[in-house]
Parts: C-alpha cells; structure tokens; sequence
C-alpha cells in the first residue's frame, strides 16, 4: 500500500478545513431576510451547508493522514525551496492572485461584466488557452451568457 502522499494529504486537509471554515463566515454574513422570504431559501444557505460539507471532508482528509503510517508530517526547508521552485506551484499561486484580485474587484462600483470578462480574459491569456480571438470571443460569450441567464432567467442582481 501507498503512503506517499501522507504529508500531502494533511496539509491539504488543513487548508480545505480553512477554505470551507472561511466560506461558512461569509454566507453567514449574507442578507437572510430577501422579499419576505424564510430563512431557509436565502442565498448564502446552500453554499454554507457545501461549505460544511468541504469541513467535514477536509477534517476527515486530515486525522486520517495522522492516523497513517509513512512520511512524517514535519515540513522541511528543503521541501518547501523543492515546493516554491516548481512550475506548478508559481501558476497555482499566479492562478490564486489572479482570482483574488477578481474577488475584491467584485461589487466595487465596477459592473459585473466588465469585472468578468476582464477575469476571464486574463485567465485564458495567461495560461494561454487559445488564439487571442478565440480567448476573446470566448470571454465576451460567457460573461454575456452568465449576466443574461443570473439577471434575467433566475432574476438574481449581480453585483
């Protein structure tokens, strides 16, 4: 049997307990009291109970790596120069910057779409998904297509 990815395992446990813990703040902060509906059909409802379940899992994902044999969890400096120094790391932390700055952009006085598509645009550019129009028009469609369906089919405002 494997144990390879003990390590791994933990400190991606770790982080999904966080995510999800932070994800369950925010719908918690979400308005509940929307055109006199009840508590249960407000927005934040579902993705907080998603975010409980990512806990659950995440919580679960962690003491079942503590509870394996194999690698030990300490975290060296070797592995953390290998970790910093690999291709995949710096475009998962240039995919992270990237939509951070698209979540604080959000709701700024800057309208949705343009938040989006630029969002998209940027995304595709970066990690090269096409030729410039296809990135383009690729972009232009979906922003178009979320915006029409969130506005008009579910009459949800978007920010």
């Amino acid at each position: 049997m494997e144990y390879g990815f003990r390590r791994q395992d933990f400190y991606t446990g770790l982080m999904l307990c966080a995510v999800s813990l932070g994800i369950v703040a925010e719908c918690w902060r979400m308005p509940r009291d929307l055109q006199g509906w009840p508590a249960y059909a407000s927005p934040g409802v579902v993705t907080g109970l998603l975010g409980l379940g990512l806990f659950g899992m995440g919580l679960a994902l962690a003491l079942r790596s503590v509870r394996r044999p194999g690698t030990p969890l300490a975290i060296t400096g070797t592995d953390v120069r290998t970790y910093l120094a690999d291709v995949g790391t710096r475009r998962l932390a240039l995919m992270l910057g990237i939509s951070v700055l698209y979540c604080l952009l959000l709701g700024r006085n800057i309208p949705y779409w343009v938040t989006t598509g630029g969002y998209l645009l940027a995304v595709m550019c970066v990690f090269r998904a096409g030729p410039w129009w296809q990135v383009v028009l690729v972009s232009a469609v979906t922003t178009a297509a979320v915006t029409y369906v969130f506005n008009r089919v579910f009459a949800i405002p978007l920010p």
